[in-house]
C-alpha cells in the first residue's frame, strides 16, 4: 500500500540574485543562512511552536458536554481540534473555561474522538 502522507523537503531559496562583485560573498552567506533557516522551519512541530496543551483521544458522547483538563495555569484564548473520529459538531462553552480546564459541546448525534490543542495567548 502507497503512504499517502507525503513529506516534503525544503528546497534551497536563492532570495538574493544580483549583486555588485564586492558584495557576493555577503550574497552568498545571506542565502546560506536562509537555506538554513528554511531547513530548520520545517523541523518545527506543534508542540514546540505553541504555546498550548494537546489533549488527545478525548471522547466526547452524542448530545453532550465535556470538560477537558489542561496544565496552562491560565484561561486559554484557543481551542483547535486536530484530529476528529466520529462525525459530530464541536462547539465552545467559553463561559465555563477556566485556569484548569475547557468546556466543549458535541452538538451531534455520534460519538466523537477528539485531539485538541488547547492554546494560550
Amino acid at each position: 500500500m502507497i503512504n499517502p502522507v507525503q513529506t516534503l523537503k525544503p528546497q534551497p531559496l536563492k532570495v538574493i540574485k544580483e549583486v555588485p562583485e564586492e558584495l557576493s560573498e555577503i550574497k552568498q552567506r545571506l542565502n546560506d543562512l536562509i537555506d538554513a533557516f528554511i531547513f530548520q522551519s520545517a523541523a518545527i512541530s506543534i508542540n514546540s511552536n505553541f504555546n498550548g496543551y494537546i489533549a488527545n483521544n478525548v471522547k466526547i458522547p452524542a448530545a453532550s458536554t465535556l470538560k477537558i483538563q489542561h496544565f496552562l495555569g491560565v484561561i486559554p484564548k484557543w481551542r483547535i481540534i486536530l484530529r476528529q473520529t466520529g462525525n459530530g459538531v464541536i462547539s465552545d462553552i467559553p463561559l465555563e473555561w477556566d485556569n484548569k480546564t475547557i468546556t466543549l459541546k458535541n452538538n451531534g448525534t455520534e460519538d466523537v474522538t477528539i485531539s485538541v490543542l488547547i492554546a494560550r495567548e
